[in-house]
């Protein structure tokens, strides 16, 4: 018999404490949420392909999770998954982590953290992939994935404006990842240029 698909998949590489993992597991529990929880080989990427490949820990959302027929997930759900959410990224932005040297210009690739990514499915054929900046403020952090988790919820409900829509069909997607990232300036999620780091602003 195939295992029901999860909601939420909280994957993880390399020495992260199982502590931080145990407790965001238990923040988001409630009847019905299907959990899983999976250690992952570290894969070799550099340069601009590391955005694209796994971080320290990767956080699933699931199409399953936006669609539970029981109604006890996605926006039910909503302010128990993003309050938890921030506290595992406080958590694990403030672990010791290598940092990529300093040097002008900074690469796109360096600009974001290899501890934390949020994925949720674009397509049958792609993910969109969040990142994390380096070194964000409590703030700008708590702000990033508040802001992701509405996207997420918008775009696998029909919510979102068709002008984002219309900014998230251009986005090709590479090696089936297409890259997000917030926006402090806009308070919005934006494309990601992995090669150049330019993107358009999605209102």
């Amino acid at each position: 018999m195939d295992s029901p698909t999860p909601h939420l998949i909280l994957a993880h590489e390399g020495p992260v404490p199982l502590d931080i993992l145990e407790a965001f597991q238990a923040a988001v529990a409630v009847d019905g949420l299907k959990f899983r929880r999976e250690a992952r080989m570290g894969e070799r990427a550099s340069g601009s392909m590391t955005l694209l490949a796994f971080s320290g820990v990767g956080l699933f959302l699931t199409k399953a999770y936006f669609h539970d027929p029981l109604g006890a997930l996605g926006p039910a759900h909503a302010p128990v998954l993003d309050s938890a959410l921030r506290e595992l990224g406080r958590r694990l932005m403030a672990l010791p982590f290598r940092r990529p040297t300093a040097r002008d210009p900074v690469e796109v690739a360096d600009r974001y953290s290899p501890v934390l990514s949020v994925w949720t499915e674009r397509d049958a054929d792609s993910r969109f992939k969040m990142l994390i900046p380096v070194d964000p403020s409590p703030a700008s952090l708590d702000a990033a994935l508040s802001t992701y988790l509405t996207f997420a919820q918008a775009y696998h409900t029909g919510a979102l404006e068709p002008e984002d829509l219309e900014i998230l069909a251009g986005v090709r997607p590479l090696a089936g990842v297409a890259l997000l990232a917030y926006d402090d300036a806009s308070g919005t999620i934006q494309p990601v240029d992995p090669f150049e780091g330019r993107g358009v602003v999605a209102r």
